[in-house]
């Protein structure tokens, strides 16, 4: 402070030099500039007005988790809710950790948060005087029988009004994977950060799996998954890598542009698929808003919501060329799927190629000439009558096709979506990437 004083008293001093003046206000400028920029690298955390209550941290351990400092870190503005697709998707704030741009999400509406109080409190050995964000650890959600698969099969009813596809197919093994990143070593005597970690786990599994997938699939698993990367979860909010745009405003971009992204879509379901040696990902919900862009052309799965984890140690290995599957199968499959407990996944793999179909009818094709495939194969429009939303496009992605490759493009999106022979979709497949990948 006493070197500042100096200085201004220089500047203030008629005898001083204009030379000597304007290297002195040259150097309050720059450190000025210096102390802006450090001060802003430090972020929220040294403001203490910064309001961050949409964490919702007091909450805990009935939340995702408590890396707190995160938020701190990351230099988080409040996302409006008018501010559109972004809050519908749950995301309440954006920020950024070193260069990557984050944000933070909440997975849940306020009622399955209260379902799911309401649960803690009736299973506490104390409920009339019940504190969720304390009495879970008193729960049954903190022990072994909770975080098993038949546990999990039958509780989704404890937080949401529809059935939770996750726990259907899902192995033992994933699960005690899974465990280790909340839990540590398996002891017979836990300690209270053993137990606080379980109802992390089993809150991220009750409220929405996202949670748990990402930080499994991004942190844990060695292949590099489309996904965007898992930093950490905070009270109730889970923080990740901001993914970029949403594929629905990809719809007027430049061909090039569309067929590269198209290209990338094919690729996303052969990672889904094949890429790892232990998981097979089934995402049964694909739709534009499902999927974005990022700042480096990449797509990106951004919705976890339907979406089966299939161990391969379990399942019986399927030639496709055995028989076909359209949409009546397909629905059939998915009906056995949501409305039967009783159904087997050893055979799963045979129907994972529909995802392929799902992207061809709903993303790929062109809406305006197949307005029937708009919702092709999709399942929840029969799950307690609730409306389902499309997107907000009569165009697909790749509408007006260049003319030198729009016959053999219609033919093989055709075979994606309704494959004529055993093996027809996958061949379709392959030659749809071969003809794009020539127009750009």
């Amino acid at each position: 402070m006493t070197t500042v004083w100096r200085f201004c008293r220089v500047l203030l001093d008629r005898k001083s030099t204009r030379g000597k003046k304007t290297l002195l206000l040259g150097v309050l400028l720059m450190a000025a500039f210096v102390y802006k920029a450090c001060h802003d690298q430090m972020g929220p955390a040294a403001t203490e007005d910064v309001d961050m209550s949409w964490a919702e941290k007091e909450k805990c351990p009935a939340c995702f988790g408590d890396t707190y400092e995160l938020l701190h870190r990351g230099n988080f503005a409040t996302v409006r809710p008018e501010s559109g697709r972004s809050w519908k998707k749950g995301i309440v704030s954006t920020g950024k950790i070193g260069d990557v741009q984050v944000i933070a999400k909440t997975l849940s509406d306020a009622v399955g948060w209260k379902r799911y109080e309401k649960f803690i409190c009736r299973s506490s050995a104390r409920p009339k005087e019940c504190n969720p964000s304390s009495f879970i650890i008193e729960t049954t959600l903190v022990t072994d029988v909770a975080l098993k698969i038949p546990f999990l099969r039958g509780s989704w009813r404890i937080s949401r009004p529809e059935k939770s596809v996750l726990p259907v197919c899902l192995s033992d093994r994933f699960l005690k994977e899974v465990k280790k990143l909340y839990v540590g070593k398996e002891t017979t005597e836990m300690t209270n950060d053993d137990l606080i970690g379980r109802a992390f786990l089993s809150t991220s599994l009750l409220i929405n799996e996202e949670a748990v997938l990402l930080r499994y699939f991004t942190t844990k698993s060695p292949t590099p998954w489309p996904f965007p990367k898992f930093y950490g979860a905070c009270g109730r909010v889970i923080v990740v890598e901001h993914a970029g745009r949403m594929l629905d405003t990809f719809i007027e971009s430049p061909w090039k542009v569309r067929a590269d992204i198209a290209v990338q879509l094919l690729q996303l379901v052969d990672t889904l698929r094949q890429k790892d040696p232990d998981w097979i990902l089934f995402s049964l919900d694909v739709t534009f808003q499902n999927f974005a862009v990022d700042i480096r052309g990449r797509v990106r799965l951004i919705d976890f919501d339907d979406v089966l984890v299939i161990d391969r140690q379990t399942v019986v290995n399927h030639q496709e060329e055995d028989g076909t599957c359209n949409e009546p199968c397909y629905m059939d499959f998915q009906k056995k799927l949501f409305f039967s407990d009783q159904y087997q996944c050893e055979d799963i793999l045979k129907y994972t190629p529909m995802m392929y179909a799902n992207v061809c009818a709903r993303i790929l094709s062109d809406l305006q000439k197949h307005p029937e495939w708009r919702k092709w194969g999709q399942i929840k429009e029969y799950i307690d009558g609730q409306n389902v939303k499309w997107a907000p496009t009569d165009k697909g992605l790749l509408h007006d096709a260049p003319d030198e490759i729009r016959g053999p493009l219609e033919g093989a999106l055709g075979q994606c979506v309704e494959e004529t022979h055993p093996g027809g979709r996958l061949n379709a497949v392959m030659t749809l990437q071969k003809i794009l990948r020539m127009t750009f």
